[in-house]
């Protein structure tokens, strides 16, 4: 498969999106440090109130709060809802003062309260300083979508696409720098207090940054934009049955176990490791750091590598870098396992994404992170510290570490199924696979072809498909391929899907025309085999016997990308009733233009035809329909960035048609002659 267009070099210019957030930038980040500080600062807490207790109880009391803190992101639409009645900047500036509040609370309740538990107020807390969590980031992307629909933008959208891209790796990008924040704060607590005191430093210290990003809030000058963002129900995703991608799951548990379990017992484990809060950090921020790169570089990574085939592989080496954590007892080891681990799981959940862009994903590991929170402590307290003889050595094995193992093992599973369910190359040996992807080559196995079919391919003609969602430019430069076949003297016949016979119009009309109503999604799916079975006896079979060149504007990929993945049927079936339509007549090379879906229907001048006029989301299932079809056949699939200038994608064309032109001498003249024609004079 070749891809075009996919990597542009970088430009130290300011980038799209820089200034539109610009006013944003400085409360966004802020708030966001301190959400994530509040994570280490509060279970640090817990574990220390509890460092005279037996390991189960310290795990537990740890898992408490981390399950305290994820537990509101369940009501994200009633917060979300919330927030929408409320001013922007008075939600964001009461969000950020009452987490501030909440986390200048812990240590006065420490300290001078006898009649609280402490340990109970600090979940209370962790569950309180979430819900305003929530409030504020339903309220900060209320306003990100505002400035991203503000913006003087391009047709296609490019600007407003990179304000919402930039804001979230503001919000999300903080996460290493409050594992940082929380490792230098604890060493400056070891350095100038002692015993219980120093953990109330980071607690203080998120006080202030809260503070600090409430202040800087208020300051804002003007109102603040607003527009309607989303915020789906994380048990609605969950439950919908329609779509969704054989595997995923799998993989979306794969890649979340690890990193769940590793943040439920990383306190208890580091202290077991004879590490403090700042060995603590130091995990945390590993973990975050490896998180952050993984999904920033997971769709750059081994890019000729089909994504299904990454994302099992990544789920895998996830959870063989776990087990290094569970089974090895050097604090510095386990710390690098930890950004292993979450470089493999930044790598899977990019890759999960580019799969399945729908709520289900993350609302399957929202589920799948509370799930290990709430077992992973208790475990590692059942188990207990086991201390085993190896001749003259001993080896300790922890109650933390066999919880971790028991996550290795479990994500171990899930990443076989996922890559034996995902896998879109089978067939293809991994090995040589991956030895190709890092040349940055995409590996075609050798194919042994009987003489007689090698003869019959080369006496054929040649056929080119042009494939793309709507507005893609397939019509264009299905015409000026073949103008460009013709002007070098080859028979080109160009044609089209629905359409290109007198049945086919017919059917083109009645498939196409919006007064078509209550047409079912498989009638359909038949009424387009139906017009490939004609088009393909009475013109493209006839043209290929002769020698001709074929260029189809539409072909079978069309019903899989629009019946199949569009319609949410069988993709399979579908596949199996154009085969037979067919009879098994495949494309020498289908040339697949990519355009975003808003910017294809942008570019229609024509009212939208009944298939035009269906919901972005139609659409976009399309498009990631076509993604999926050319990955699992790159060997005849050329991918174009259609939105590059049309000279740029017609010479790309180009270049890989000539790759398929057959020899101007026909194979039967070298048979005859069993060399040239002798030149006599006359």
């Amino acid at each position: 498969m070749t891809r075009t267009g996919v990597t542009r070099p970088r430009s130290a210019e300011p980038q799209p999106g820089d200034e539109p957030l610009r006013r944003l930038r400085p409360p966004l980040s802020l708030s966001s440090l301190g959400h994530w500080l509040t994570v280490p600062a509060l279970t640090a807490m817990a574990a220390t109130l509890t460092r005279d207790d037996a390991l189960a109880t310290r795990a537990q009391s740890v898992g408490l709060v981390l399950v305290a803190w994820l537990l509101p992101v369940l009501l994200a639409p009633v917060f979300g809802t919330a927030a929408a009645r409320l001013d922007r900047r008075i939600a964001l500036v009461a969000a950020d003062a009452l987490r501030a509040f909440l986390m200048l609370s812990v240590p006065v309740v420490d300290l001078l309260v006898t009649a609280v538990n402490p340990v109970l107020w600090t979940a209370i807390v962790a569950v309180l300083v979430s819900c305003a969590g929530m409030v504020w980031s339903a309220a900060a992307a209320s306003a990100v979508e505002g400035v991203a629909a503000g913006v003087a933008d391009d047709e296609d959208g490019t600007v407003g696409r990179a304000v919402r891209r930039r804001a979230l790796r503001l919000v999300f990008g903080t996460a290493p720098l409050a594992a940082l924040a929380f490792v230098l704060l604890a060493l400056l607590a070891d350095a100038l207090l002692g015993g219980a005191d120093r953990v109330h430093l980071v607690l203080y210290a998120t006080a202030v940054v809260f503070g600090a990003a409430g202040a800087a809030t208020a300051m804002l000058g003007g109102g603040l934009p607003g527009g309607e963002a989303e915020f789906p129900a994380p048990v609605a995703a969950l439950l919908r049955r329609e779509g969704g991608v054989p595997g995923l799951p799998a993989a979306v548990v794969g890649t979340v176990l690890p990193v769940a379990a590793l943040l439920a017992v990383a306190r208890v484990h580091v202290r077991v490791l004879g590490g403090g809060d700042p060995g603590y950090g130091a995990l945390l921020l590993g973990l975050t750091a490896g998180l952050a790169y993984g999904v920033f570089a997971g769709p750059r990574l081994l890019a000729p590598l089909s994504r299904r085939r990454l994302l099992g592989l990544a789920v895998v080496a996830g959870a063989v870098a776990l087990l290094v954590a569970a089974l090895v007892t050097n604090l510095v080891v386990v710390v690098v396992a930890a950004a292993l681990t979450g470089v493999c799981a930044g790598v899977a959940w990019a890759t999960a994404a580019a799969v399945d862009d729908t709520p289900r994903p993350r609302a399957l590991a929202l589920v799948a992170a509370l799930v290990a929170v709430v077992a992973a402590p208790p475990l590692a307290g059942i188990l207990g510290d086991r201390r085993l003889g190896l001749g003259d050595a001993a080896y300790t094995f922890t109650g933390s570490g066999a919880a971790l193992l028991a996550a290795a093992v479990l994500a171990l599973v899930a990443g076989a199924v996922a890559h034996r369910r995902l896998d879109d190359r089978r067939g293809v040996p991994l090995r040589p696979d991956l030895a190709a992807a890092l040349r940055g080559e995409r590996y075609v196995p050798p194919r042994e072809e009987p003489a007689e079919e090698q003869r019959a391919r080369t006496e054929r003609g040649v056929f080119i498909a042009f494939e793309g969602g709507e507005g893609a430019g397939k019509t264009t430069q299905s015409r000026l391929a073949a103008i460009w076949l013709r002007d070098h003297g080859y028979e080109v016949v160009t044609t089209r899907e629905p359409g290109a016979t007198k049945t086919g119009m017919r059917l083109r009309a009645l498939l196409l025309d919006k007064e078509t109503t209550g047409l079912s999604s498989r009638a359909e799916t038949l009424l387009y085999a139906a017009d490939r079975a004609d088009h393909v006896a009475n013109v493209i079979r006839p043209a290929l016997e002769r020698g001709a060149i074929v260029v189809s504007d539409r072909y079978v990929d069309s019903s899989l990308a629009y019946q199949g993945y569009g319609r949410e049927q069988d993709v399979e079936e579908i596949a199996a009733v154009n085969a037979w339509a067919t009879q098994g007549l495949v494309p020498d090379l289908t040339v697949l233009l990519e355009v975003p879906a808003e910017t294809g229907l942008n570019r229609l001048s024509e009212p939208a035809d009944r298939l035009e006029s269906e919901p972005r989301a139609f659409h976009d299932r399309v498009l990631r329909g076509f993604r999926e079809l050319a990955e699992a056949h790159p060997e005849r699939y050329l991918i174009v960035d259609a939105s590059r200038p049309q000279q740029e994608i017609r010479r790309e064309i180009q270049d890989r048609i000539r790759e398929i032109l057959p020899d101007p001498v026909p194979a039967a003249a070298e048979d005859i002659t069993s060399t040239f024609p002798a030149i006599t004079d006359v």
